[in-house]
């Protein structure tokens, strides 16, 4: 449902106006967000807490980089939000000393993914924004294994990534302890089945909190048109339940790199589902106030990973029946 924002009634900061109306300031503050955790390292690496912390917010910020661009297309339009691109890639290129795969990846995950989900936020809604958002950060995942990949095999490639440090845990270990170095070589080849669907699910839950984060900013301070559903109502498309299906088939029945491909897209589709299901379930309790409830659940979601499987049950059903269709506003509203 597309509706008219509220009203301006916060006058945006002169401070955030400025880096956010002027092209080359705002490029300089990206490549200061993307490059903080090496110069906060080089200012304060040398004292052990400060140190620590310093590289935490350098990583923060520079995983906060596609909100800003969001933040820049939903403000600026399209082609200022590029420009501001093109001026941060350019100053990374000199950088990096010419190093272009650098620069694509930038381009490619920081500016263009977040710029074009924006807009389909606007105009689709959060479900089609929330699917397309996964399906790019996927292919640029497997793009740039793919790129660095010197092996023959993408799952053995990533398994290699892996063996240094599962080597050291070994190595810590006793010569007799088999069990335990059976374990960790377990551990070791299940982490490189399923990484780059981990790390696709990690990144999408950045990239998305940094868009949906851009849209509250927008809003808040008037310049947002377009879509303005509540998270609480997230609908992925139909089509997607088929996809997954498809995609679970083709792992079951393929092998080698294909097979590792399905099945690290089966991990990211579920995962998608599973929040889908979270939303309902949430819903369900906000409708009914039970606040407490929804602390527990989350509380339950984050420290036994086995629940997911029932969301990802309660969204599949959720795509099919509309739960919240008859539910109670999932705004609170009676």
């Amino acid at each position: 449902m597309s509706q008219t924002p509220a009203p301006i009634t916060t006058p945006m900061p002169k401070g955030v106006e400025f880096f956010l109306t002027k092209r080359v300031p705002c490029a300089f503050l990206v490549v200061m967000m993307l490059t903080s955790a090496y110069w906060l390292n080089m200012l304060f690496g040398n004292i052990p807490l400060l140190g620590f912390l310093a590289v935490l917010v350098g990583t923060l910020l520079n995983l906060a980089v596609p909100g800003l661009f969001a933040l820049v297309l939903l403000g600026g339009g399209l082609k200022y939000s590029l420009q501001v691109g093109g001026i941060a890639a350019v100053s990374l290129l000199l950088l990096s000393s010419g190093n272009l795969y650098v620069v694509l990846l930038f381009l490619g995950l920081f500016v263009l993914l977040p710029v074009m989900i924006a807009v389909v936020m606007q105009r689709q809604g959060l479900g089609q924004a929330a699917w397309l958002l996964s399906l790019g950060l996927f292919f640029g995942v497997i793009l740039a294994l793919l790129l660095s990949s010197d092996a023959a095999s993408l799952e053995v490639f990533v398994n290699q990534l892996f063996k240094p440090l599962f080597e050291n845990m070994i190595a810590s270990l006793q010569p007799g302890e088999v069990d335990a170095i059976a374990q960790i070589q377990q551990l070791q080849k299940m982490m490189a089945e399923i990484f780059p669907g981990l790390l696709v699910l990690g990144l999408w839950v950045s990239w998305w909190g940094d868009i949906i984060f851009a849209r509250k900013i927008a809003i808040k301070y008037g310049f947002y048109q377009g879509n303005v559903d509540e998270m609480l109502t997230l609908f992925l498309p139909k089509q997607l339940m088929y996809i997954l299906l498809v995609v679970v088939g083709l792992a079951n029945i393929t092998t080698g790199d294909i097979q590792y491909l399905t099945i690290n897209a089966s991990l990211v589709l579920a995962g998608l589902v599973a929040v889908q299901g979270v939303m309902v379930a949430h819903a369900w309790l906000k409708s009914r106030d039970m606040l407490n409830a929804i602390v527990v659940m989350y509380v339950v979601l984050f420290f036994w990973s086995f629940v997911v499987v029932l969301f990802v049950l309660i969204g599949l059903l959720d795509i099919w029946f509309n739960f919240r269709r008859n539910m109670v506003s999932t705004t609170g509203e009676k």
